[in-house]
């Protein structure tokens, strides 16, 4: 049967696509299940305000997105975090985040997941 899927290569690709969406598809199940098993979900650096895990590529990352993190829903999101400065003379400043859920293809999510 190997002889015949790379006799054609364009089954060959096929089917590598399609276990390549199936194994996406199951690291989603697998991360959604154990994001909400996390009781409490862990905060980002710190922060009280996002509750995030960062999800770090060594050596792969995609130099263009920025901070990738999962959430408490098990999703990927790409998080931006901004500072707002306050008035000259209180000195303080707010901090405003903002999740952008990533749309990506099989094969980036399963680097991350």
């Amino acid at each position: 049967m190997e002889q015949n899927i790379l006799a054609d290569p364009w089954r060959a690709s096929a089917l590598a696509d399609a276990a390549l969406e199936r194994a996406a598809q199951e690291l989603k199940a697998l991360l959604e299940a154990l994001a909400s098993a996390l009781q409490p979900f862990p905060s980002f650096q710190g922060l009280q305000t996002v509750r995030a895990v960062e999800i770090e590529l060594q050596g792969l990352s995609n130099p263009q997105r920025g901070c990738v993190v999962v959430c408490p829903d098990g999703l990927l999101y790409e998080l931006t975090l901004r500072s707002i400065q306050g008035a000259d003379e209180y000195g303080e400043a707010d901090q405003a985040d903002e999740l952008a859920e990533l749309d990506l293809k099989p094969q980036e999510y399963v680097a991350y997941a």
